[in-house]
């Protein structure tokens, strides 16, 4: 995740810095699909939106209206451990419309070069001037072009402070949204089963000696870090 000056294709600057909701950040991200070999599925897992949630809320808040952020999200997507990972690269920023998100790779096969040669290739993004090969699709979002989505966003507003003796507030400032930063995650059952069933997951895989006792440890502590 890094910011990045925004494209000169930006007809007027980003509505940033943004504090977005964590949870309408994960929620829109959680509703994409993209076909990969002829097969419909989600464009990020339940484990990766984990780890790129947090990122894309403090991004956002770091970015200045001539920012755009790059997003790189690399995992092991069809539930194999060995399996080759494959990568997503994205641009996102906010406009008046939302959260837009264009997707340059949805499932870009980068490992096999990069362990032949040790280089990494050169990423690409996603672009407002031109259309890339991802066609995706939502629930939660509408679609610019086929590679380009923008999703609902509503911005937590800081908080403000009433002098002492200055009497009510308005009217419009009496309800604040809860910052970003605490909104907690959802908790319900089935977070829980799911949490479950990746730690059964992991220490399967360490009693098979699939993975080594650091990863085992190291992998644990994030998901009890959800908790």
């Amino acid at each position: 995740m890094k910011l990045v000056p925004a494209e000169a294709a930006a007809e007027k600057g980003n509505a940033h810095p943004v504090s977005a909701s964590a949870e309408a950040v994960r929620r829109a991200l959680g509703s994409v699909s993209t076909v990969f070999r002829g097969r419909t599925e989600t464009l990020f897992s339940n484990d990766e939106l984990d780890d790129l949630v947090g990122p894309i809320v403090a991004a956002l808040a770091a970015a200045a209206p001539g920012n755009d952020v790059e997003m790189l999200s690399t995992t092991r997507r069809h539930g194999n451990f060995m399996s080759t990972p494959y990568g997503v690269t994205a641009r996102l920023f906010v406009t008046d419309a939302g959260l837009n998100m264009i997707v340059h790779d949805a499932r870009l096969d980068f490992y096999h070069a990069y362990r032949a040669t040790k280089v990494l290739p050169a990423f690409q993004y996603g672009s407002r001037r031109a259309a890339g090969g991802v066609a995706l699709s939502s629930t939660q979002g509408q679609a610019v072009r086929p590679d380009w989505l923008v999703f609902p966003l509503q911005a937590s507003v800081p908080a403000v402070t009433v002098p002492a003796g200055a009497g009510a507030a308005p009217a419009a400032a009496a309800t604040l949204p809860t910052p970003a930063s605490v909104v907690p995650a959802r908790r319900d059952d089935r977070f829980y089963e799911e949490q479950e069933q990746r730690l059964r997951g992991l220490q399967r895989l360490r009693d098979q000696n699939l993975i080594t006792e650091e990863e085992f440890q190291r992998k644990r502590r994030e998901i009890l870090q959800l908790l």
